[in-house]
Protein backbone atom coordinates (compact mmCIF):
# COMPACT_ATOMS: atom_id res chain seq x y z
CA UNK A 1 0.00 0.00 0.00
CA UNK A 2 2.66 2.47 1.30
CA UNK A 3 4.28 1.66 -2.58
CA UNK A 4 1.20 2.41 -4.46
CA UNK A 5 0.67 5.36 -2.45
CA UNK A 6 4.68 6.13 -3.06
CA UNK A 7 3.87 5.69 -6.85
CA UNK A 8 0.85 7.89 -6.97
CA UNK A 9 2.63 11.03 -5.48
CA UNK A 10 5.80 10.56 -8.12
CA UNK A 11 3.54 10.94 -10.98
CA UNK A 12 1.27 14.21 -9.60
CA UNK A 13 4.04 16.88 -10.94
CA UNK A 14 3.72 15.47 -14.46
CA UNK A 15 -0.01 16.04 -14.55
CA UNK A 16 0.44 19.69 -13.40
CA UNK A 17 2.93 20.34 -15.23
CA UNK A 18 0.69 18.72 -18.16
CA UNK A 19 -2.52 20.67 -17.06
CA UNK A 20 -0.38 23.95 -17.22
CA UNK A 21 0.36 23.56 -20.53
CA UNK A 22 -3.18 23.25 -21.65
CA UNK A 23 -4.03 26.28 -19.47
CA UNK A 24 -1.73 28.23 -21.18
CA UNK A 25 -3.13 26.90 -24.33
CA UNK A 26 -6.20 27.93 -24.14
CA UNK A 27 -5.19 31.84 -22.77
CA UNK A 28 -2.89 31.93 -25.74
CA UNK A 29 -5.68 31.02 -27.83
CA UNK A 30 -8.19 33.30 -26.12
CA UNK A 31 -5.46 36.45 -26.56
CA UNK A 32 -5.18 35.15 -30.37
CA UNK A 33 -8.91 35.57 -31.05
CA UNK A 34 -9.28 38.46 -29.34
CA UNK A 35 -5.95 40.37 -31.01
CA UNK A 36 -8.08 39.00 -33.84
CA UNK A 37 -11.75 40.62 -33.38
CA UNK A 38 -9.57 44.02 -32.24
CA UNK A 39 -7.70 43.72 -35.74
CA UNK A 40 -11.07 43.02 -37.77
CA UNK A 41 -13.13 45.49 -36.00
CA UNK A 42 -10.66 48.50 -35.57
CA UNK A 43 -11.64 49.75 -39.28
CA UNK A 44 -14.81 49.20 -38.29
CA UNK A 45 -17.04 52.38 -39.56
CA UNK A 46 -19.31 54.34 -36.84
CA UNK A 47 -22.09 56.92 -37.54
CA UNK A 48 -20.46 60.36 -37.50
CA UNK A 49 -21.88 63.62 -36.71
CA UNK A 50 -23.10 65.90 -38.80
CA UNK A 51 -24.93 69.58 -38.06
CA UNK A 52 -27.18 71.49 -40.69
CA UNK A 53 -27.78 75.28 -39.63
CA UNK A 54 -30.18 77.69 -41.42
CA UNK A 55 -28.58 81.03 -41.37
CA UNK A 56 -31.24 82.83 -43.44
CA UNK A 57 -34.50 81.60 -44.96
CA UNK A 58 -35.66 78.14 -44.37
CA UNK A 59 -34.74 74.65 -45.27
CA UNK A 60 -36.73 71.54 -45.34
CA UNK A 61 -34.85 68.43 -44.15
CA UNK A 62 -36.32 64.43 -45.33
CA UNK A 63 -35.05 61.70 -42.82
CA UNK A 64 -34.14 58.80 -44.45
CA UNK A 65 -35.36 56.41 -41.19
CA UNK A 66 -39.14 58.54 -41.43
CA UNK A 67 -39.73 59.29 -44.53
CA UNK A 68 -41.19 62.42 -43.48
CA UNK A 69 -40.29 65.82 -43.93
CA UNK A 70 -39.68 68.81 -41.36
CA UNK A 71 -39.25 72.65 -41.89
CA UNK A 72 -36.08 74.36 -40.60
CA UNK A 73 -36.04 78.20 -40.24
CA UNK A 74 -33.25 80.58 -40.01
CA UNK A 75 -31.80 79.67 -36.33
CA UNK A 76 -33.02 75.95 -36.20
CA UNK A 77 -30.41 73.22 -36.39
CA UNK A 78 -30.66 69.48 -36.25
CA UNK A 79 -28.06 66.53 -36.87
CA UNK A 80 -28.22 64.79 -39.77
CA UNK A 81 -27.42 60.61 -40.70
CA UNK A 82 -26.57 59.04 -43.97
CA UNK A 83 -29.34 59.43 -46.43
CA UNK A 84 -30.91 62.53 -45.12
CA UNK A 85 -32.18 65.08 -47.56
CA UNK A 86 -31.70 68.92 -47.35
CA UNK A 87 -33.36 71.40 -49.34
CA UNK A 88 -32.60 75.34 -49.09
CA UNK A 89 -35.55 78.04 -50.11
CA UNK A 90 -34.99 80.59 -52.61
CA UNK A 91 -33.18 83.21 -51.00
CA UNK A 92 -31.74 81.22 -48.48
CA UNK A 93 -28.90 80.02 -47.10
CA UNK A 94 -27.74 76.87 -44.87
CA UNK A 95 -24.40 75.24 -43.81
CA UNK A 96 -23.40 71.65 -42.95
CA UNK A 97 -20.71 71.31 -40.05
CA UNK A 98 -18.69 68.64 -39.33
CA UNK A 99 -17.12 67.20 -36.44
CA UNK A 100 -13.16 68.57 -37.23
CA UNK A 101 -14.40 71.67 -38.69
CA UNK A 102 -15.30 71.17 -42.36
CA UNK A 103 -18.40 72.99 -43.44
CA UNK A 104 -20.41 73.10 -46.93
CA UNK A 105 -22.88 76.28 -46.97
CA UNK A 106 -26.04 75.38 -49.04
CA UNK A 107 -26.63 77.93 -51.10
CA UNK A 108 -30.67 79.16 -52.34
CA UNK A 109 -32.69 76.60 -53.94
CA UNK A 110 -29.89 73.76 -53.25
CA UNK A 111 -30.93 69.77 -52.97
CA UNK A 112 -28.25 67.59 -51.28
CA UNK A 113 -28.66 64.03 -50.00
CA UNK A 114 -26.24 62.21 -48.07
CA UNK A 115 -25.07 59.15 -49.64
CA UNK A 116 -22.42 58.42 -47.34
CA UNK A 117 -21.44 59.37 -43.33
CA UNK A 118 -19.40 57.75 -41.74
CA UNK A 119 -16.29 57.56 -39.57
CA UNK A 120 -13.01 54.85 -39.12
CA UNK A 121 -13.06 54.34 -35.85
CA UNK A 122 -9.26 53.58 -35.30
CA UNK A 123 -8.06 55.78 -37.48
CA UNK A 124 -10.83 58.91 -37.27
CA UNK A 125 -10.83 59.24 -41.14
CA UNK A 126 -14.26 60.16 -42.16
CA UNK A 127 -15.92 59.33 -45.10
CA UNK A 128 -18.03 61.61 -46.73
CA UNK A 129 -20.40 61.68 -50.02
CA UNK A 130 -23.22 64.20 -50.74
CA UNK A 131 -25.29 64.25 -54.00
CA UNK A 132 -25.46 67.24 -55.32
CA UNK A 133 -29.04 67.74 -57.35
CA UNK A 134 -29.04 71.12 -58.52
CA UNK A 135 -28.09 74.53 -56.71
CA UNK A 136 -24.63 75.79 -55.08
CA UNK A 137 -22.90 75.09 -52.47
CA UNK A 138 -19.47 76.27 -50.81
CA UNK A 139 -17.25 73.83 -49.16
CA UNK A 140 -14.59 74.82 -46.45
CA UNK A 141 -11.68 72.23 -45.01
CA UNK A 142 -9.50 73.83 -42.99
CA UNK A 143 -6.84 70.86 -42.80
CA UNK A 144 -5.58 68.39 -44.90
CA UNK A 145 -7.99 65.17 -44.24
CA UNK A 146 -6.48 62.02 -42.45
CA UNK A 147 -4.97 59.58 -44.40
CA UNK A 148 -8.04 57.32 -45.48
CA UNK A 149 -10.77 60.22 -45.37
CA UNK A 150 -13.00 60.96 -48.03
CA UNK A 151 -14.72 63.87 -48.48
CA UNK A 152 -16.79 64.18 -52.54
CA UNK A 153 -19.37 65.82 -53.77
CA UNK A 154 -21.55 63.56 -56.54
CA UNK A 155 -23.46 65.32 -59.38
CA UNK A 156 -25.04 64.02 -62.36
CA UNK A 157 -22.15 64.87 -64.56
CA UNK A 158 -18.75 64.60 -62.23
CA UNK A 159 -17.46 63.61 -58.81
CA UNK A 160 -15.43 66.65 -57.25
CA UNK A 161 -12.76 65.21 -54.17
CA UNK A 162 -11.55 67.21 -51.97
CA UNK A 163 -8.31 67.13 -50.36
CA UNK A 164 -8.17 70.33 -48.01
CA UNK A 165 -9.41 72.69 -49.68
CA UNK A 166 -11.60 75.75 -50.11
CA UNK A 167 -13.95 75.18 -53.34
CA UNK A 168 -17.28 75.85 -54.86
CA UNK A 169 -19.62 73.13 -56.65
CA UNK A 170 -22.51 74.40 -58.94
CA UNK A 171 -25.27 71.88 -60.39
CA UNK A 172 -25.64 74.52 -62.97
CA UNK A 173 -27.99 71.67 -65.62
CA UNK A 174 -28.48 68.17 -65.74
CA UNK A 175 -25.50 67.92 -68.68
CA UNK A 176 -22.98 70.56 -66.82
CA UNK A 177 -21.46 71.65 -63.53
CA UNK A 178 -19.59 74.63 -62.13
CA UNK A 179 -16.52 73.86 -59.67
CA UNK A 180 -13.71 76.59 -58.75
CA UNK A 181 -11.23 76.76 -56.32
CA UNK A 182 -9.88 79.68 -53.89
CA UNK A 183 -7.04 76.99 -51.69
CA UNK A 184 -5.76 73.91 -52.01
CA UNK A 185 -6.99 71.70 -54.64
CA UNK A 186 -10.18 69.42 -56.33
CA UNK A 187 -9.72 66.41 -58.67
CA UNK A 188 -12.60 66.54 -60.50
CA UNK A 189 -14.00 63.14 -62.50
CA UNK A 190 -15.81 62.48 -65.77
CA UNK A 191 -16.14 60.05 -67.09
CA UNK A 192 -12.25 59.02 -67.90
CA UNK A 193 -11.50 62.30 -67.20
CA UNK A 194 -9.22 63.48 -64.76
CA UNK A 195 -8.55 67.19 -63.58
CA UNK A 196 -6.40 68.32 -60.50
CA UNK A 197 -8.26 72.06 -59.91
CA UNK A 198 -5.45 74.70 -58.34
CA UNK A 199 -6.12 77.19 -56.31
CA UNK A 200 -6.92 80.06 -58.38
CA UNK A 201 -8.83 77.90 -61.24
CA UNK A 202 -12.31 77.04 -62.34
CA UNK A 203 -13.93 74.38 -64.71
CA UNK A 204 -17.18 74.45 -66.53
CA UNK A 205 -17.35 70.09 -67.29
CA UNK A 206 -19.90 69.52 -69.62
CA UNK A 207 -20.91 65.76 -70.57
CA UNK A 208 -18.78 64.80 -73.50
CA UNK A 209 -16.40 67.85 -73.72
CA UNK A 210 -12.76 68.10 -72.73
CA UNK A 211 -11.78 69.15 -69.00
CA UNK A 212 -10.00 72.35 -69.41
CA UNK A 213 -9.66 74.91 -66.59
CA UNK A 214 -9.41 78.19 -66.34
CA UNK A 215 -8.13 81.37 -64.60
CA UNK A 216 -10.70 81.55 -61.51
CA UNK A 217 -13.36 84.66 -62.83
CA UNK A 218 -14.56 85.80 -59.16
CA UNK A 219 -13.85 85.16 -55.56
CA UNK A 220 -15.90 82.92 -53.97
CA UNK A 221 -18.83 83.69 -51.50
CA UNK A 222 -17.35 84.76 -48.23
CA UNK A 223 -18.54 82.61 -45.24
CA UNK A 224 -21.59 84.34 -43.25
CA UNK A 225 -21.00 83.50 -39.41
CA UNK A 226 -24.44 82.22 -37.93
CA UNK A 227 -23.68 84.64 -34.69
CA UNK A 228 -23.73 87.61 -36.85
CA UNK A 229 -26.80 87.12 -38.79
CA UNK A 230 -28.53 85.20 -36.15
CA UNK A 231 -27.62 87.79 -33.41
CA UNK A 232 -26.74 84.04 -31.18
CA UNK A 233 -25.28 84.59 -27.38
CA UNK A 234 -21.72 83.59 -28.20
CA UNK A 235 -19.12 84.54 -26.23
CA UNK A 236 -16.76 86.96 -27.84
CA UNK A 237 -13.86 85.17 -27.20
CA UNK A 238 -14.29 82.21 -29.58
CA UNK A 239 -12.64 82.12 -32.80
CA UNK A 240 -14.99 82.00 -35.82
CA UNK A 241 -14.23 78.76 -36.36
CA UNK A 242 -15.46 77.81 -32.84
CA UNK A 243 -18.58 79.84 -33.36
CA UNK A 244 -19.37 78.00 -36.50
CA UNK A 245 -18.97 74.32 -35.74
CA UNK A 246 -21.61 74.19 -33.26
CA UNK A 247 -24.79 76.60 -32.54
CA UNK A 248 -25.04 77.87 -28.82
CA UNK A 249 -27.40 76.55 -26.55
CA UNK A 250 -30.99 78.46 -27.82
CA UNK A 251 -32.26 79.83 -25.08
CA UNK A 252 -35.01 82.89 -24.52
CA UNK A 253 -32.64 85.83 -23.52
CA UNK A 254 -33.46 89.43 -23.46
CA UNK A 255 -31.52 92.25 -25.60
CA UNK A 256 -28.27 93.10 -24.05
CA UNK A 257 -28.42 89.74 -21.83
CA UNK A 258 -24.62 89.05 -21.22
CA UNK A 259 -23.22 85.74 -21.80
CA UNK A 260 -20.76 84.42 -19.25
CA UNK A 261 -18.69 81.21 -19.03
CA UNK A 262 -18.58 80.19 -15.60
CA UNK A 263 -14.27 80.04 -14.71
CA UNK A 264 -13.30 77.15 -12.29
CA UNK A 265 -10.49 75.68 -11.18
CA UNK A 266 -9.74 72.34 -12.34
CA UNK A 267 -8.45 70.98 -9.60
CA UNK A 268 -11.68 71.27 -7.62
CA UNK A 269 -14.29 70.92 -10.26
CA UNK A 270 -14.78 67.91 -12.25
CA UNK A 271 -18.67 68.77 -13.11
CA UNK A 272 -19.75 71.99 -15.13
CA UNK A 273 -23.31 73.02 -15.21
CA UNK A 274 -24.27 74.23 -18.99
CA UNK A 275 -25.25 77.52 -18.93
CA UNK A 276 -27.08 79.61 -21.79
CA UNK A 277 -24.88 80.13 -25.02
CA UNK A 278 -22.41 77.47 -24.02
CA UNK A 279 -21.01 75.32 -26.69
CA UNK A 280 -18.78 72.99 -26.00
CA UNK A 281 -15.84 74.42 -27.46
CA UNK A 282 -16.75 77.81 -25.07
CA UNK A 283 -16.56 75.25 -22.37
CA UNK A 284 -13.77 73.26 -23.67
CA UNK A 285 -11.59 76.77 -23.54
CA UNK A 286 -12.85 77.51 -20.26
CA UNK A 287 -11.06 74.47 -18.77
CA UNK A 288 -8.12 73.93 -21.27
CA UNK A 289 -9.29 70.74 -22.81
CA UNK A 290 -10.56 69.46 -26.17
CA UNK A 291 -14.18 69.71 -26.87
CA UNK A 292 -13.63 65.91 -28.48
CA UNK A 293 -12.39 64.91 -24.96
CA UNK A 294 -15.44 66.66 -22.95
CA UNK A 295 -17.78 64.62 -25.63
CA UNK A 296 -16.18 61.24 -25.08
CA UNK A 297 -16.52 61.71 -21.29
CA UNK A 298 -20.42 62.66 -21.65
CA UNK A 299 -21.76 60.21 -24.11
CA UNK A 300 -23.24 58.55 -22.04
CA UNK A 301 -25.72 61.65 -21.58
CA UNK A 302 -24.82 63.46 -25.10
CA UNK A 303 -25.78 61.72 -28.08
CA UNK A 304 -24.37 64.48 -30.49
CA UNK A 305 -22.30 67.24 -29.80
CA UNK A 306 -24.74 70.15 -30.22
CA UNK A 307 -27.67 68.75 -27.91
CA UNK A 308 -26.23 70.53 -24.94
CA UNK A 309 -29.28 71.66 -22.63
CA UNK A 310 -28.66 74.68 -20.36
CA UNK A 311 -28.94 73.19 -16.53
CA UNK A 312 -27.17 69.97 -17.94
CA UNK A 313 -23.91 69.04 -15.45
CA UNK A 314 -21.03 67.84 -17.65
CA UNK A 315 -18.38 65.57 -16.88
CA UNK A 316 -14.65 67.85 -17.53
CA UNK A 317 -11.78 65.43 -17.89
CA UNK A 318 -8.48 66.69 -16.62
CA UNK A 319 -6.05 68.27 -19.53
CA UNK A 320 -3.35 66.40 -21.03
CA UNK A 321 -0.27 67.13 -19.30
Amino acid sequence: MRRTYAKMTESAPPNNKRSASVLLVVLAIIAAVGAFRWLENRNTPTAAVLTLTVIKGQAQVTRADAGEGSTLVAGDFTTLQRGDQVITGEGSLARLAFEEGETTDLGSATRVTLLELQRIAWSRAIELEMALHKGSTVTRIQHQLIAGSRFQIETDVATVQAHGTVFQCDALASDHIYVAVSEGAVTVLMGEQSLELQAGQEVYARLGQPLLPEELSHPLPEAETPAASLNLNVPPTLTDLEKTLFPPVLTPTLPGDEVIIQEADLQDASLYTVQKGDTLYSIARAFGVSWQDIWEANRDVLASPELIRVGQQLRIPAPAQ
